[in-house]
């Protein structure tokens, strides 16, 4: 039986006036029941992803604190419902805000447990927002192999940012590069890219391919010149700021090729629209799971990780979000236009960000991007 298909909303990093600090827009009790009391060590014995002893987690309560809508209702039913069953827990609910998670740690009060946060946002606050994981409190065997990126993350998804292009205007001759993309002779009409207040480093990164550059070796001076790429469509280029705004001008035509999340491809696809992904030269995106720095009941956050990481566990997530799961014997049941959009199919030809770079040179990042997202 085929399942439901979801699309959720995904994001980037976001612009923060005064700062380069990160949020997720992309969009309590907590860890211990809120005791004030150090959390007991529990033996659970070697963590094998999916599993956990049975009521090991009798009267505790903990927070997981997401990105909303569809996404965070499928990641509930798949993994947090089941992990609370089976360990006892109580686990609550809640929407992730950066300020919030920045307020929590500063003030030595933190009520959240795990955080879906992005790649990025776990690199940049690894050891100050977010707590540094124990690997041997969870198995990390079954992990798409360059999937963890820093020591404050365990992958929660996959998606990408790929080119959908209108299969009527282009089904004989589809984009098979990114330079493709910037080419309005051999492709005419118009591109719909982010122009989001959410910066997001693959946008730059795509543009950056087009240009014949490996991410891996790419300079602060290269950052304008992306930008410079995506000015020069002139008339050819639209701006979208959110994933649905993205999805509709797919949907409606106003755009016959977009560079957008995965899952919003799929879903203009799923509503009827002639889209179809561009696997060439698309730019792999990981959401992880964070833990809050100074959590209350860690040994509990990093079960909580563990259990999701379940084959079973992925797959009905895919199966309700449409976004790929981090278990490489995860077998979802997909109709036929969601097995098209599956970034996982897809892993070899998918770019990984240079997480590193754009870590170290945020600050030229969001500059720049806010000019390209204000139109300056």
């Amino acid at each position: 039986m085929l399942k439901s298909k979801k699309v959720a909303a995904r994001r980037g990093i976001a612009v923060v006036a005064g700062g380069a600090a990160l949020a997720l827009a992309l969009v309590g009790c907590s860890g211990g029941g809120g005791s004030e009391e150090a959390a007991p060590e529990r033996d659970l014995g070697t963590p094998v992803a999916g599993e956990v002893p049975e009521g090991a987690f009798d009267g505790v309560t903990l927070t997981f604190a997401g990105s909303g809508g569809i996404f965070q209702d499928g990641q509930t039913e798949a993994m947090w419902d089941p992990f609370a069953e089976a360990s006892g827990a109580t686990v609550n609910q809640d929407a992730f805000d950066s300020g919030k998670l920045k307020a929590m740690v500063d003030a030595g009060n933190v009520t959240w447990d795990v955080v879906n946060a992005t790649q990025f946002d776990t690199a940049r606050g690894c050891g100050t927002l977010y707590e540094k994981y124990d690997y041997d409190q969870v198995d990390i065997s079954k992990i798409p192999e360059g999937t963890i990126t820093d020591d404050c993350m365990v992958p929660q998804i996959v998606y990408g940012l790929v080119v959908a292009y209108n299969t009527e205007a282009f089904g004989d001759n589809p984009p098979t590069s990114a330079a493709d993309f910037f080419d309005t002779e051999k492709f005419p009409g118009k591109r719909t890219v982010s122009q989001s207040t959410y910066v997001d480093p693959q946008t730059v990164e795509f543009a950056l391919t087009a240009q014949g550059k490996d991410v891996n070796d790419i300079s602060v001076d290269d950052i304008e010149g992306a930008f410079d790429m995506y000015r020069d469509l002139g008339d050819d280029v639209i701006g979208w700021t959110t994933g649905a705004q993205a999805q509709q001008q797919l949907e409606a035509g106003e755009a016959v090729m977009g560079l957008v999340w995965s899952g919003r491809g799929y879903g203009a696809a799923d509503a009827g629209a002639p889209v179809a992904p561009m696997w060439d030269e698309w730019m792999l995106m990981v959401d992880s799971n964070g833990i809050p720095k100074g959590v209350k009941d860690k040994q509990a956050a990093l079960a909580m990780v563990n259990y999701s990481l379940g084959a079973e566990q992925q797959a009905k997530m895919s199966e309700l979000t449409s976004y790929g799961g981090v278990n490489v014997d995860a077998k979802p049941e997909l109709d036929e236009t969601l097995s098209d959009w599956m970034v996982t199919d897809h892993m070899d030809s998918g770019i990984k960000p240079n997480v590193d770079f754009w870590v170290e040179n945020y600050d030229a990042l969001a500059s720049a991007w806010a000019g390209w997202a204000t139109g300056s």
